[in-house]
């Protein structure tokens, strides 16, 4: 799959949408030092529930959904030393698309030593039509520590509406010192047999990958792992439909991920969100304060 453009303020026929981030130390703290947007694309603020140390930032589109032609682009830097949670007020709506091109987001997220990031979004919910493209670039430095998870669901399940029509093609890179440990792509059509599969999605409408690196889990994986999967037990995982694996990718990768699925995205998130609670001091060293915005 070629790698989508990136938006300009000039191309014909799109509503091209970017922010650019950068969050670094300054004194005892995290701080924004680069808010750029182009297009309905921004933070609504920063927050500091955990005091100076990291940064919550909300991240808005206020059309609320993402149409057929649309580019968006989201470049996030976390320089060293500093720490940043970041995450979305609700669901990421992709619109039926009809006979317009494809909808894109671009995903640039970049973590220097010592440093960490939270990508900690809602899920991204496909109309029925939508046919939409997700790219995600992670760059971390060996020192880099990172805690991320994509959830997608496919139809708006709470309205009885199903994702009959449509395709959903994504991809995620992730470097580690500039040395590629990980790349997946996913190839989706609404028709696709995969769907039914007891070898893809086993007949679930939400599904979910999140990753965890970090210094701190080389030291005592197995420990970790425990953890984890001791957490996925405390679930009844059959009572509530889901199904969960949890694998440790060795050197080079030096990454823990997660893979999800579930018949509705709120018995989905709350597993993840249990194991980000389990896995916070592993990644990030801090026990995990859970944003405020998820409590609306």
């Amino acid at each position: 799959m070629d790698r989508p453009t990136k938006p300009t303020d000039t191309t014909p026929g799109y509503w091209p949408a970017r922010l650019e981030l950068r969050f670094a130390r300054r004194g005892d703290g995290t701080a924004a030092v680069l808010r750029r947007h182009v297009g309905p694309l921004r933070v609504q603020r920063m927050f500091y529930p955990e005091g100076p140390r990291c940064c919550h930032a909300l991240l808005l589109h206020p059309p609320a959904g993402i149409a057929g032609g649309d580019r968006l682009a989201i470049e996030v830097v976390v320089e060293a030393a500093s720490h940043a949670l970041l995450t979305t007020p609700g669901a990421t709506k992709w619109y039926r698309t009809g006979n317009a091109d494809e909808a894109r987001q671009d995903l640039t997220l970049s973590v220097a030593d010592d440093a960490c990031l939270e990508w900690l979004p809602q899920e991204s919910i496909l109309f029925d039509g939508a046919r939409a493209v997700q790219w995600t670039d992670i760059s971390l430095e060996p020192r880099a520590a990172m805690f991320g998870w994509d959830i997608v669901q496919l139809g708006r399940l709470a309205a009885g509406e199903h994702w009959l029509h449509g395709s959903w093609r994504q991809q995620l890179i992730l470097r580690r010192g500039g040395k590629l440990v990980w790349r997946e792509r996913a190839e989706l059509d609404a028709a696709a047999a995969a769907r039914a599969s007891v070898l893809a999605l086993a007949g679930h409408d939400v599904f979910a990958t999140a990753w965890a690196c970090s210094p701190r889990l080389t030291t005592d994986v197995a420990a970790a792992l425990a953890a984890a999967r001791a957490t996925v037990a405390a679930h009844d995982l059959e009572a509530q439909g889901l199904a969960c694996g949890i694998s440790w990718l060795s050197a080079p990768a030096e990454l823990l991920i997660i893979r999800v699925l579930a018949h509705d995205a709120q018995t989905l998130r709350g597993l993840l969100e249990a194991l980000w609670h389990t896995l916070r001091p592993w990644v990030a060293g801090i026990p995990a304060v859970r944003p405020r915005i998820w409590h609306t």
